[in-house]
């Protein structure tokens, strides 16, 4: 070994003295760089298991989300058939009811028609049996040459009308 430290020129303080440093260097990068890049590592691993963590709660609340939204959209478009189940079948009884009050108003309008023809009927019936009073009053008295006295006119024109 002599032979080892002489051919590399190996001096035993100056081994010494450079372990020593080697050693203290080594200690303080440990205190004051290591150690604290530990820290900070393991705290920052943290935050990102943290992170991780959060985000697979946001996706489970978002899918639950997901799935509420869907159960409020299906409430939703059956609430709106609903609606319009219902709006339709108010419409078709109110289409119902317009038609029936049409109905009504078409039968009244008629028995007023029937009304005022019979009453016009009357009316030309009375002026047809006058007219035709006085023109068998007036053939009357052309054919005798002279007026009737009113009965027996009356008494004419009565047996005229029953043969009409």
């Amino acid at each position: 070994m002599d032979e080892l430290i002489k051919t590399f020129h190996i001096d035993w303080k100056l081994l010494i003295a450079q372990l020593v440093n080697f050693g203290i260097v080594l200690f303080v990068l440990y205190r004051f760089a290591l150690k604290p890049l530990m820290k900070t590592m393991d705290k920052r691993s943290a935050e990102i298991a943290k992170s991780l963590e959060d985000a697979q709660k946001i996706e489970a609340n978002l899918l639950m989300s997901d799935q509420e939204r869907e159960k409020i959209v299906l409430a939703a478009k059956k609430e709106a058939s609903q609606i319009l189940e219902k709006a339709r079948t108010a419409g078709l009884q109110q289409a119902g009811e317009m038609v029936d009050h049409a109905k009504e108003e078409v039968k009244g309008v008629i028995e007023e028609a029937k009304i005022q023809i019979r009453s016009e009927k009357e009316i030309m019936l009375r002026e047809v049996k006058k007219e035709v009073g006085e023109l068998v009053a007036g053939s009357v008295a052309k054919v005798l040459g002279e007026a009737v006295d009113g009965k027996i006119d009356n008494e004419l024109i009565k047996k005229s009308m029953e043969k009409l």
